[in-house]
């Protein structure tokens, strides 16, 4: 039984980033590690769109080397083929048997684009990268503001929390959100929280108090489990609290020239759309 060597050396070209043959090498010589196999992969040569890359990869390349390839290209695939069969060279387009079939059960030809998959991936992973740094950023938390593509400021019980996820969620944006206290101090730390971002990315959600106030009280049974602590937040529920705090708020955000939105009744969907509109992004 042959095993691999030290020797053995795998290249790897891709016109797009080489992560799908990647993967399925990974897949395929799993089946063979309990064998000891050994083999190491040379290098990775993304990006591998014309016939002059290909001839400059295979000047530096040894005869004894696998070649693995994705390529969608037709043409490009079969001239690969064509001069690594001159040298003798084993090779396998991991995309080739695959799209063979495909096209014979769908009945129509693929569209022979690179690098799709390179787009569904770095837009899959945007948004990761999005919901945990909103996450991280919920409530005024976090230390990175200066990389948020949008922040939200408003009174507790606004619907900051939840239009932030759903922006990252569905737009990858990476969202922090901080609540308004009527209290100048507490404003004095917001107002430096944000102060590395552009007013062009804050925006004040507001409320109406009497419907504000109808959204707390639904809440306060999660945030009160006793009759003390009840008596204690007396003032998040009382409707002459709420309406200073939204004075308060709407002279703040006058004050810094932030845009506003109002959110009274309004679907999350609704709310969302209408800010990435206001910040031209093209969902």
């Amino acid at each position: 039984m042959n095993t691999m060597s030290d020797e053995n050396k795998i290249i790897i070209m891709s016109d797009g980033t080489g992560k799908t043959a990647k993967r399925l090498m990974d897949a395929v010589l799993a089946q063979y590690s309990k064998n000891g196999v050994e083999y190491s992969i040379a290098d990775i040569y993304q990006q591998v769109r014309d016939k002059k890359t290909i001839d400059a990869i295979l000047k530096v390349i040894e005869d004894e080397y696998l070649v693995i390839f994705s390529i969608i290209s037709e043409d490009l695939a079969h001239y690969l083929h064509q001069q690594l069969s001159a040298r003798s060279i084993l090779h396998l387009n991991v995309l080739e048997p695959m799209l063979g079939t495909m096209s014979k059960f769908l009945g129509v030809h693929p569209n022979y684009e690179p690098g799709i998959l390179q787009i569904i991936d770095e837009r899959y992973y945007r948004k990761i990268d999005a919901i945990g740094y909103t996450v991280e950023h919920d409530d005024g938390r976090g230390s990175f503001i200066n990389q948020a593509d949008l922040v939200l400021v408003g009174l507790s019980r606004t619907c900051k929390t939840p239009i932030s996820m759903y922006l990252a969620c569905n737009f990858g944006m990476k969202v922090a959100n901080i609540p308004v206290v009527a209290d100048e101090g507490m404003t004095r730390h917001l107002l430096d929280q944000i102060a590395p971002v552009k007013k062009s990315k804050v925006f004040g959600l507001m409320m109406m108090p009497e419907v504000l106030l109808h959204v707390r009280e639904e809440r306060l049974t999660y945030l009160a489990h006793s009759t003390q602590s009840q008596a204690e937040l007396s003032s998040y529920f009382d409707l002459r609290e709420i309406r200073a705090e939204h004075r308060y708020c709407r002279q703040l955000f006058a004050s810094q020239e932030w845009d506003t939105i109002d959110v009274t009744r309004r679907a999350i969907e609704e709310i969302s759309m209408e800010i990435l509109d206001r910040l031209g992004h093209k969902p």
